[in-house]
């Protein structure tokens, strides 16, 4: 049979058989290229595991982004934050036909900085902070209540990216009554960055009423 007739593939490895060892060299060459490839295959892999090591470290970090800020706002009241609030150097002031406007920023502007705004955009910074920063510690300040957070739990919403969904069991009360406990559920957006976006609370189970009030009933 003419080697012409045969495949290319039979026809090569014929005609190394017959050429002698050619066929050595050129299986070594395939161990070779074989090698490269697996090579290549390998660095593939540990590529796309890196990606996915990197993604899962984002949502963790997001994780503990959610954890620091509903710490912050839900254990309290923080005294220094009440005494800013209550220092008229940090507040616009009214009276006798006259408007008294401190410097800026203030003490208080500081502070809440320093607490806050590493963890939110610039746009969701001043609205948290008009929304919802003060609100909680200043009305447990005033009615004498202490609250803190019993248990969290957070989950990311898979069918929107960067979305987490948060519940958070509150534990307050007055000097000598009985711990009473409310469910606050609300949801948190974080961009690429990993700042917050958004914040909502969706419900919080009366909690603002009870600590607005002056009776523990």
């Amino acid at each position: 049979m003419s080697l012409k007739r045969l495949p290319p593939v039979i026809r090569m490895y014929t005609s190394n058989l017959i050429n002698g060892g050619d066929f050595i060299y050129r299986k070594n060459n395939y161990r070779i290229v074989l090698s490269i490839l697996l090579l290549g295959i390998c660095f593939v892999s540990t590529g796309c595991s890196s990606v996915n090591t990197s993604d899962s470290a984002s949502k963790d970090q997001n994780v503990t982004t959610i954890e620091t800020v509903l710490n912050q706002q839900f254990t309290g009241p923080d005294q220094k934050l009440i005494d800013l609030l209550d220092d008229p150097e940090n507040s616009t002031i009214i009276g006798n036909g006259e408007t008294t406007t401190p410097e800026e920023p203030t003490q208080l502007d500081l502070y809440l900085e320093e607490k806050y705004q590493p963890y939110f955009s610039e746009s969701m910074y001043d609205e948290f902070i008009g929304t919802y920063a003060t609100g909680y510690h200043a009305s447990a300040y005033n009615n004498g209540y202490k609250f803190e957070i019993e248990k969290m739990g957070i989950e990311n919403v898979e069918a929107t990216e960067g979305a987490y969904d948060f519940t958070v069991n509150v534990l307050y009360n007055k000097e000598g009554t009985e711990e009473r406990n409310s469910k606050v559920t609300g949801r948190i957006n974080i961009n690429e960055e990993g700042e917050i976006t958004k914040f909502r609370l969706m419900d919080d189970e009366g909690l603002s009423k009870s600590l607005r009030s002056r009776s523990s009933s």
